[in-house]
Protein backbone atom coordinates (compact mmCIF):
# COMPACT_ATOMS: atom_id res chain seq x y z
CA UNK A 1 0.00 0.00 0.00
CA UNK A 2 0.92 3.20 -1.08
CA UNK A 3 2.07 5.61 1.90
CA UNK A 4 -0.06 8.80 2.33
CA UNK A 5 1.92 11.82 1.41
CA UNK A 6 1.83 14.71 4.29
CA UNK A 7 -0.12 16.96 2.11
CA UNK A 8 -2.80 14.95 1.33
CA UNK A 9 -3.27 14.46 5.09
CA UNK A 10 -3.19 18.07 5.44
CA UNK A 11 -6.15 18.34 2.60
CA UNK A 12 -8.05 15.60 4.57
CA UNK A 13 -7.66 17.81 7.64
CA UNK A 14 -8.56 21.52 5.87
CA UNK A 15 -11.26 19.28 4.35
CA UNK A 16 -12.77 18.12 7.29
CA UNK A 17 -12.18 21.56 8.44
CA UNK A 18 -14.36 23.23 5.98
CA UNK A 19 -17.27 20.77 6.76
CA UNK A 20 -17.43 21.70 10.04
CA UNK A 21 -17.28 25.40 9.41
CA UNK A 22 -20.26 24.49 7.22
CA UNK A 23 -22.39 23.08 9.88
CA UNK A 24 -21.03 25.21 12.64
CA UNK A 25 -22.52 28.10 10.20
CA UNK A 26 -25.71 25.77 9.85
CA UNK A 27 -26.45 25.10 13.16
CA UNK A 28 -25.59 28.88 14.26
CA UNK A 29 -28.63 30.37 11.14
CA UNK A 30 -30.93 27.67 12.51
CA UNK A 31 -30.20 28.96 16.02
CA UNK A 32 -31.11 32.73 15.40
CA UNK A 33 -27.24 33.58 16.78
CA UNK A 34 -25.78 35.12 13.33
CA UNK A 35 -25.67 38.79 14.32
CA UNK A 36 -25.73 39.90 10.75
CA UNK A 37 -28.81 38.15 9.69
CA UNK A 38 -32.45 39.83 10.19
CA UNK A 39 -34.05 37.91 7.46
CA UNK A 40 -37.76 36.21 8.40
CA UNK A 41 -37.53 32.83 10.04
CA UNK A 42 -38.67 31.74 6.70
CA UNK A 43 -35.44 32.69 4.95
CA UNK A 44 -32.72 31.78 8.34
CA UNK A 45 -34.73 27.93 7.35
CA UNK A 46 -33.21 28.08 4.28
CA UNK A 47 -29.80 29.46 4.74
CA UNK A 48 -29.38 26.43 7.14
CA UNK A 49 -30.31 24.04 5.64
CA UNK A 50 -28.38 24.86 2.65
CA UNK A 51 -25.35 25.01 5.22
CA UNK A 52 -25.89 21.75 6.46
CA UNK A 53 -26.42 19.94 3.14
CA UNK A 54 -23.36 21.21 2.05
CA UNK A 55 -21.54 20.25 4.95
CA UNK A 56 -23.16 16.17 4.84
CA UNK A 57 -22.03 16.76 0.84
CA UNK A 58 -18.72 17.15 1.31
CA UNK A 59 -18.70 14.81 4.28
CA UNK A 60 -19.85 12.23 1.57
CA UNK A 61 -16.94 13.82 -0.75
CA UNK A 62 -14.59 12.95 1.58
CA UNK A 63 -15.34 9.71 2.40
CA UNK A 64 -15.86 8.73 -1.50
CA UNK A 65 -12.33 10.34 -1.82
CA UNK A 66 -11.13 8.62 1.09
CA UNK A 67 -12.17 5.28 -0.41
CA UNK A 68 -10.69 6.06 -3.83
CA UNK A 69 -13.50 7.21 -5.56
CA UNK A 70 -11.91 8.84 -9.49
CA UNK A 71 -15.35 11.07 -9.67
CA UNK A 72 -15.03 12.29 -6.18
CA UNK A 73 -11.69 14.00 -6.36
CA UNK A 74 -12.39 16.18 -9.11
CA UNK A 75 -16.15 17.08 -7.67
CA UNK A 76 -14.14 18.25 -4.28
CA UNK A 77 -11.89 20.43 -6.56
CA UNK A 78 -14.87 21.92 -7.99
CA UNK A 79 -16.59 22.28 -4.71
CA UNK A 80 -13.60 24.07 -3.44
CA UNK A 81 -13.12 26.19 -6.28
CA UNK A 82 -16.70 27.09 -6.97
CA UNK A 83 -16.67 28.07 -3.60
CA UNK A 84 -13.96 30.30 -3.55
CA UNK A 85 -15.35 32.02 -6.64
CA UNK A 86 -18.63 32.36 -4.60
CA UNK A 87 -16.52 34.07 -1.87
CA UNK A 88 -14.56 36.59 -4.43
CA UNK A 89 -18.05 37.91 -5.59
CA UNK A 90 -19.48 38.42 -2.04
CA UNK A 91 -19.09 41.54 -0.08
CA UNK A 92 -15.36 40.47 0.60
CA UNK A 93 -14.45 41.41 4.13
CA UNK A 94 -11.70 39.96 6.60
CA UNK A 95 -13.98 36.63 7.12
CA UNK A 96 -14.31 36.52 3.37
CA UNK A 97 -10.22 36.48 3.20
CA UNK A 98 -10.03 33.51 5.76
CA UNK A 99 -12.73 31.33 4.15
CA UNK A 100 -11.00 31.95 0.59
CA UNK A 101 -7.59 30.81 2.28
CA UNK A 102 -9.32 27.53 3.85
CA UNK A 103 -10.87 26.85 0.57
CA UNK A 104 -7.82 27.23 -1.78
CA UNK A 105 -5.75 25.44 0.11
CA UNK A 106 -6.93 22.26 -0.40
CA UNK A 107 -7.38 22.94 -3.70
CA UNK A 108 -4.19 24.01 -4.38
CA UNK A 109 -3.12 20.60 -2.59
CA UNK A 110 -5.31 18.59 -4.22
CA UNK A 111 -4.13 19.72 -7.54
CA UNK A 112 -0.27 19.36 -6.44
CA UNK A 113 -1.00 16.02 -5.39
CA UNK A 114 -3.05 14.95 -8.42
CA UNK A 115 -0.94 12.32 -9.27
CA UNK A 116 -1.11 10.47 -6.29
CA UNK A 117 -4.85 10.76 -6.36
CA UNK A 118 -5.42 9.52 -9.69
CA UNK A 119 -2.75 6.62 -9.32
CA UNK A 120 -4.27 5.54 -5.84
CA UNK A 121 -8.40 6.22 -6.64
CA UNK A 122 -9.90 3.36 -8.44
CA UNK A 123 -11.95 4.21 -11.99
CA UNK A 124 -15.66 4.29 -11.65
CA UNK A 125 -17.53 1.54 -13.22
Amino acid sequence: MTRRPLTVIITSVLILLNMLIWLGLGVIIASGLHPALSIPPAGRGVMAFLSIALAAILLGLYVLLMRGNRPAYYLVMAFFAFTAVLTIFDDFGWPDLVVLVINLIPLILLIKDRAYYLATLKPAR
